[in-house]
């Protein structure tokens, strides 16, 4: 509402026509004189009256404080009433209540109205109840601090807690909030609270769930507590507000099974009203996403994490904690560990027996040193094993790991002595895990040419990889100017009609002066110097002329897919870039697709979700690259505009253990369930392409079909699928 704030009239004059204007508009109204040092109310119209429940001579001549109560905030009194006082315009939304004693959120929005001097002579105040709408906005604020939670690794107790605690400091009244989740025996696994103790709670149990129990499941269950002992308990004995009734809505599973209760303790006796009802529905909705989130997080983690056969944390989780010491700076050695008669083992005793002694080995070795700062996980056929300390400290510990082979291991009832290979090597924060690991399995490599038990130290050969790294720095520029980067692409491969339905385009890079160089050590430095976008975008405008080529001619084109660098997307001109050369083109979008990383969301989310969604704008779809890696997706994947899921080739490669399937599994039915394409990379087998067929999943890439190839060899392949197609 738009209000010309400068009336050529006198005061008095001025007032008629506000009020005449105030009685007009279909929202609540007040006149305040601004130089009336109490601000009191001149004049309120019929829509204020019908949204406060107040008469007429109990507002006139009153402050607005009229309509404060305990829980609206200090800070917003005095924000209104330092902007009624300068006179300024302003909207801010308050918790008032009304005559009745009930709270409601009021949008309220200042217009100083001026005279023909420019003298500000009155405030008009419009009012909105807008109580619905905010206490929506709460609820998704907490929506968002859950997933976070869940994505940071909370236990399910500590989410119940922050829902509880988010509840009583920001509902509209004065509640205090239970949770409480039950097994399926109905036996209570978590109580979920913020200001009611467990002892508490139990005293005011009084809704019982059983197996047999007969409930309304979209009911809401009132309890009056003014006629019970409990009335005048609870505020004397525990220094609590009066409790005197609750509201009680069960939280239901997927399957419409009752996992739990969400209540409300009021300390008013103000009635369920349709808003609390609708708050209460999506309070219950949002714990029940909640349980089965946190409940997935904490599958997959275990199944990410952790060795099947052994229950051992496995290399992922070994580098996802290495990592973590890297960014903190801690220095330390990492060594791998190899019971030399591990293979002996398994051919006498079978994998099993060698996923036993694994265990037993991990079990000694975490009794025999005996430090908070170590690190025992799997790896294939050994152990790997990382210890904080100071630089060159393995020759201190290696008589505890020594000990390992003292005492014999009871392998399939039969007692088995062991020795051991060690390779180690310092690290420091100078060093990528990856490349901790690599230099820990040389000196393995070094150590298994020694008799008995021996170990040895990683040692720097040469500069080799510095110089090589160099070489493929300075020749970077060179490359891009000279157009030196070519695409190969890869085909997606249909499971249904085993048919090519589209391509990825790889990075592919033959330098003039150094030969052909793989991706994996030029791209890495193309991302650490800033030229990875420019690769990037040569590589879209290669795929563009390419697809229009062919258009052209009136070929048959397929869609493709552009890896992007996170370092790339989140460039400020990166949607400016892909929308130029686009434009250069008249390719239809749906033949473009660009994929990035799970990683995108750990730097900025809401930054990410604009930019899909003006890619989508523009017609063109975006899938997420090597999911499942990061383990850092559940809680964004929903909010972001993907069409896609890519499952990571290391998953796929170990489709054959219980856990990687398991895995694949659970990211099929995650991408169906949000309405995303599932795409299998790195098959290499028949039996891998078989597992996903019967999993469900809809496509994918690898070896087994087809290796990347030039764009002369993809021509080729697609007017053979044409020519075929005719005929």
């Amino acid at each position: 509402m738009t209000i010309d704030q400068s009336i050529p009239l006198s005061k008095d004059r001025l007032f008629n026509w506000l009020k005449t204007l105030s009685n007009q508009l279909s929202k609540g109204t007040l006149i305040i004189d601004i130089n009336d040092e109490n601000l009191s109310i001149l004049h309120a119209n019929p829509y204020f009256f019908k949204l406060t429940s107040f008469e007429n001579e109990q507002i006139i001549n009153q402050n607005i404080s009229i309509l404060n109560g305990k829980r609206t905030s200090k800070k917003s009194i005095e924000a209104l009433n330092l902007h009624l006082k300068s006179g300024s315009p302003k909207k801010l939304t308050i918790l008032h209540y009304n005559k009745e004693g009930s709270a409601f959120w009021n949008s309220i929005t200042l217009h100083p109205i001026r005279n023909n001097e420019n003298i500000i002579q009155y405030i008009l105040l419009t009012c909105e109840d807008t109580t619905e709408e905010t206490l929506n906005k709460m609820i998704y604020k907490l929506e968002h601090e859950v997933y976070q939670a869940i994505d940071h690794e909370s236990n399910l107790q500590s989410i119940l807690n922050l829902i509880s605690e988010k509840i009583e400091l920001f509902y509209i009244r004065d509640v205090y909030c239970t949770i409480h989740l039950y097994n399926e025996n109905y036996d209570i696994k978590s109580i979920g609270s913020y200001t009611l103790p467990v002892h508490v709670i139990n005293k005011l149990a009084f809704f019982e769930i059983k197996s047999n129990s007969n409930f309304n499941k979209s009911a809401i269950y009132l309890k009056d507590f003014t006629d019970t002992p409990l009335y005048n308990d609870i505020s004397e004995n525990y220094e609590l507000g009066t409790i005197q009734g609750s509201w009680t809505k069960l939280i239901l599973t997927p399957q419409n099974e009752i996992s739990g209760i969400l209540t409300l303790f009021n300390q008013d006796s103000t009635e369920l009203k349709q808003i609390d009802i609708n708050y209460l529905n999506r309070l219950t909705l949002l714990i029940q996403l909640a349980i089965k989130y946190a409940e997935q997080k904490i599958q997959l983690r275990h199944l990410a994490f952790y060795d099947v056969e052994t229950n051992l944390p496995n290399l992922h989780y070994f580098k996802t904690q290495f990592s973590k010491w890297l960014n903190t700076g801690d220095s330390g050695f990492a060594a791998i560990i190899h019971p030399a008669e591990f293979n002996k083992i398994v051919d006498l005793y079978g994998r099993s027996a060698g996923a036993d002694l694994l265990s037993q080995m991990a079990n000694r070795l975490s009794e025999y040193l005996a430090v908070d700062d170590v690190l025992i996980s799997r790896f294939s056929n050994s152990i790997v094993l990382g210890v904080k300390g100071e630089s060159d400290s393995f020759t201190s510990y290696y008589q505890q790991i020594e000990l390992l082979t003292l005492i014999p291991y009871l392998i399939d009832d039969k007692e088995t002595y062991i020795t051991i290979k060690i390779g180690y090597t310092n690290f420091d924060q100078s060093l990528t895990v990856d490349q901790i690991i690599h230099q820990s399995d040389i000196a393995l490599s070094k150590a298994r040419n020694r008799s008995g038990n021996s170990f040895e130290a990683y040692e720097e050969n040469s500069t080799k990889q510095l110089i090589e790294e160099m070489e493929i720095f300075n020749q970077l520029a060179y490359a891009l100017h000279h157009e030196e980067f070519l695409v190969y692409l890869q085909p997606k491969i249909n499971f249904t009609t085993l048919e090519v339905e589209g391509f990825e385009a790889l990075s592919r890079w033959n330098s003039s002066r150094l030969g052909f160089i793989s991706p994996i050590k030029y791209i890495p430095i193309a991302e650490q110097t800033g030229k990875i976008k420019d690769i990037d975008l040569l590589n879209f405008k290669h795929i563009l002329s390419w697809l229009q080529n062919r258009l052209n001619k009136g070929k048959k084109i397929l869609p493709v897919s552009l890896n992007i660098s996170p370092d790339h997307f989140y460039d400020p001109l990166f949607l400016e870039n892909i929308r130029n050369i686009f434009n250069q083109f008249n390719i239809p979008p749906q033949y473009i697709k660009l994929e990035v990383t799970e990683s995108i969301e750990l730097v900025d989310l809401s930054r990410a979700k604009e930019i899909l969604n003006q890619l989508n704008a523009l017609g063109i779809e975006c899938s997420i690259d090597d999911f499942g890696v990061g383990f850092s997706s559940l809680s964004y994947l929903p909010q972001l505009p993907f069409s896609e899921i890519k499952i990571d080739r290391s998953f796929v490669s170990s489709m054959n253990e219980p856990g990687m399937y398991a895995i694949v599994q659970t990211i099929i039915l995650l991408a169906k369930n949000i309405k995303m394409r599932a795409i299998a990379e790195g098959i290499e087998t028949k039996e891998q392409l078989v597992m996903l067929q019967q999993l469900g999943c809809p496509a994918g890439q690898g070896y087994y079909f087809y290796k990347p190839m030039s764009i002369n060899d993809a021509e080729q392949l697609l007017d053979i699928e044409k020519t075929a197609d005719e005929k």
